[in-house]
């Protein structure tokens, strides 16, 4: 049984069993920012969730699993953020696909986790996210293809629905992972944006090299 509140910087706060957990991983995720992922974290982890060793051992593993599980939940994070944008882009008719990826690109580089990783970790991130990122763009494509397919729907669009969303991700991992100063705030984002959208609307009609 757990309960789920939320403090005033919107940050789950949960009690009860699986609030332990979610206290291991959060104090996870600010040892890994602080110290990197080469660091031994088990007991400056306890110290900071206010547990024990053998409780960060039962409730999340070894330094492996505890790893894969602050990854997880961030990637399940990233997905309930993004969401809805994604439906904004079907409620309303202002509002297209670069608005999504304005969300995610600016979620992306506000995501402190996320770029400790970029800039000490860049061997082990960058093929994440592309050439070895076959898992991540899967769950993309499951997680918004149906709201592409209701925009299309609703203004008559063309294109291959799963083409667009890998060339959508695509495109935002680039625009994060090789940031320029032209696209640095909204406003330049935007017309980057504005300026690929022919492109992309091509690239919709065939599905990217894997």
């Amino acid at each position: 049984m757990q309960s789920t509140t939320y403090d005033s910087g919107m940050t789950e706060v949960t009690s009860g069993t699986d609030g332990v957990r979610e206290r291991i991983l959060d104090a996870a995720t600010e040892c890994l920012i602080e110290s990197g992922i080469d660091a031994r974290l088990h007991a400056t982890i306890a110290e900071r969730a206010g547990v024990s060793r053998p409780t960060v051992y039962k409730y999340v593993g070894d330094q492996t699993a505890i790893l894969r599980a602050v990854l997880d939940r961030e990637v399940e994070r990233f997905f309930a953020a993004a969401t809805p944008a994604f439906t904004a882009m079907n409620e309303d008719e202002s509002r297209g696909l670069d608005d999504a990826i304005v969300f995610v690109v600016d979620y992306a580089r506000r995501h402190t986790l996320l770029q400790m990783a970029l800039h000490r970790y860049p061997g082990l991130i960058l093929p994440a996210l592309t050439t070895n990122s076959e898992a991540l763009v899967e769950g993309v494509v499951a997680a918004f293809t149906e709201h592409v397919e209701q925009r299309l729907a609703r203004t008559g669009g063309e294109g291959d629905v799963r083409a667009i969303v890998e060339w959508a991700y695509r495109i935002a991992v680039s625009l994060v992972i090789t940031p320029s100063t032209a696209t640095q705030d909204e406003a330049g984002l935007r017309r980057h944006l504005a300026e690929l959208s022919p492109l992309i609307e091509l690239l919709g009609q065939r599905a990217p090299s894997r």
